[in-house]
């Protein structure tokens, strides 16, 4: 068996924020952003702006002058070690409430544009063993073997969270000749570690991948897994400020978000984020209700949550504010659709 990420060509562009752990990192060496971002030719306003794109040359650049600057050639282990599920967003919440481990992994997979990666992302069982590899789409650069080392420890931490316990590792591969950190790899994985290999791999017992996620939800999978597929599809054309707004309320759709909230989670002020939104003629209340209103209809048609749970899900103070909501926006009752969807069900003998 074998399952892989759905990317076969590399992304043209990243968001600019996936380059904050490095940033964060130059501050507590106290190195200046500004300059090693300057060296690379990326703007200041990269830091704020987040809908700006990176070009691959832009964002390889910048992680060799920050590799340079910190002169750690085993930075990608210690970036990959920052990575968790909260940081993925919506596609963590996707992840985590998958069934199982290789579920989880699927939906990690599929909506891989929703990463930092520029890599293929393979998980295959070879005799009762799991190999999680992964292999360059394009020229890295210096940064290849950062890359690889980043990818490794990410996705291992990350099964973990969604696991809710340890991944022991039975061995790592690495295509590189034995560097001058491998007793790095040997102490974060805790295993041998074999270099001159022919593929970039770590391998664990496959058993793992069947058991239940610590915060499993299939019917809550489902619904986090479809947004995922709206939201690739939105950075495959060009990301507006109002998918940024969007994607910040999925996020944390059981949140009774205010424009204030989102805006200080962004770094704006509320008067900041209201004039980007109005110059893409949409405004957050409407994209508030467009997301109630969506997750509502998908809750409603593929779960049998009870309306008090869906109304919960999304943000209102109790069922009979949402009724209100869901009559106003589709005119018809929640509690009325419910009763008919039942009625419709064959009874059983």
């Amino acid at each position: 068996m074998e399952i892989r990420s759905s990317l076969s060509v590399p992304p043209a562009r990243h968001l600019g924020y996936g380059l904050n752990p490095l940033i964060t990192l130059l501050k507590e060496h106290g190195i200046d952003p500004l300059l090693v971002m300057e060296k690379a030719s990326i703007p200041e306003e990269a830091l704020d702006s987040p809908t700006y794109q990176l070009t691959p040359q832009q964002e390889l650049s910048f992680t060799s002058e920050v590799i340079r600057a910190l002169n750690k050639p085993e930075l990608g282990l210690i970036v990959g070690s920052r990575y968790h599920l909260s940081a993925y967003g919506l596609l963590g919440l996707a992840v985590m409430t998958s069934e199982n481990l290789i579920a989880g992994m699927q939906v990690l997979y599929k909506n891989i544009l929703m990463t930092w990666t520029y890599m293929q992302w393979i998980t295959a069982i070879r005799d009762e063993r799991a190999y999680v590899s992964l292999e360059p789409l394009r020229d890295l650069g210096d940064s290849h073997q950062y890359m690889i080392d980043r990818g490794l420890v990410a996705s291992h931490i990350i099964f973990k969270e969604a696991l809710g316990r340890d991944i022991p590792v039975q061995e790592v591969f690495l295509r590189q000749p034995e560097p001058v950190y491998a007793d790095e790899y040997r102490r974060y994985f805790n295993c041998p570690v074999h270099f001159n290999a022919v593929e970039n791999c770590y391998v664990f017992d496959s058993s793992l991948l069947y058991e239940p996620l610590l915060q499993a939800e299939p019917e809550t999978a489902r619904i986090y897994d479809s947004q995922c597929e709206k939201i690739c599809a939105q950075l495959a054309r060009n990301y507006t400020f109002s998918d940024v707004v969007r994607n910040q309320i999925l996020s944390s759709p059981r949140e009774i978000f205010t424009l204030e909230t989102i805006a200080d989670q962004l770094g704006m002020t509320a008067r900041t984020v209201q004039r980007k939104l109005s110059q893409e003629d949409s405004s957050y209340k409407s994209i508030l209700e467009d997301v109630r209103k969506n997750l509502a209809v998908e809750y409603l048609q593929t779960t049998s949550f009870t309306l008090e749970e869906i109304a919960v899900r999304l943000g209102y103070a109790d069922s009979s504010s949402f009724c209100h909501a869901y009559k106003r926006w589709t005119g018809v009752n929640p509690g009325e659709l419910r009763n008919a969807q039942a009625s419709d069900k064959p009874s059983r003998n």
